[in-house]
């Protein structure tokens, strides 16, 4: 994955000016090359924010199509408008996750908002896109946690199961999963608080 992002990295540094303009001039083979050098590198960005592989790569997608359609109004350089390009397509995700729901459990509705929020006050999220690592470090973390309450904060935010299946399929009341939840994210802010926004999505 690193050399991968690496190879990426020295790609966007071959995207030069004269490419943009062959681009605004309409070169699909000019297009390709953008496309070819940014998409790893977007990806990982939109990773960063949703951890979602499907929905970042359709956002990554939607980007490059918008950048093909508005082409004749490119400029060098680009980098900073297709990040934010990312960051704006991750931030109308989640925000029509929020809105196409009457009802949040509250513990979504909470960690939705903060990754809005996360969004709208980060620049550019280059220290996390070694997503490896992130990983490693969550993990490691989450396995300090007392065994119950890791093995309902798993069940609720790594299998994606709503508090009452939680509840039901372990043998507790809702009130205990909701206890034990509030536990888990009590216990793990001190540690990963940089990284809080990758868990709860």
């Amino acid at each position: 994955m690193l050399k991968m992002q690496v190879e990426a990295f020295m790609d966007i540094n071959h995207i030069n000016k004269d490419l943009i303009e062959r681009i605004s001039a309409g070169s699909e083979k000019a297009f390709s090359e953008l496309y070819s050098a940014y998409y790893s590198y977007l990806n990982a960005v939109a990773l960063c924010y949703l951890v979602d592989k499907e929905v970042s790569a359709e956002i990554v997608d939607d980007v490059f199509v918008n950048i093909w359609n508005k082409r004749e109004s490119l400029s060098h350089p680009i980098h900073y408008y297709l990040v934010r390009s990312v960051q704006n397509g991750c931030l109308n995700y989640i925000r029509m996750q929020r809105a196409k729901q009457n009802i949040l459990d509250e513990h979504k509705d909470q960690m939705l908002a903060f990754q809005e929020s996360y969004i709208q006050s980060t620049p550019v999220p280059l220290q996390y896109v070694e997503m490896r690592q992130t990983e490693e470090e969550i993990r490691s973390a989450v396995n300090q946690l007392p065994l119950k309450c890791r093995q309902v904060f798993e069940e609720y935010f790594y299998a994606g199961k709503e508090v009452d299946v939680v509840a039901n399929d372990m043998g507790l009341t809702i009130s205990t999963v909701r206890v034990q939840l509030k536990n888990a994210t009590d216990r793990l802010k001190p540690a990963l608080k940089h990284l809080l926004f990758l868990f709860f999505y």
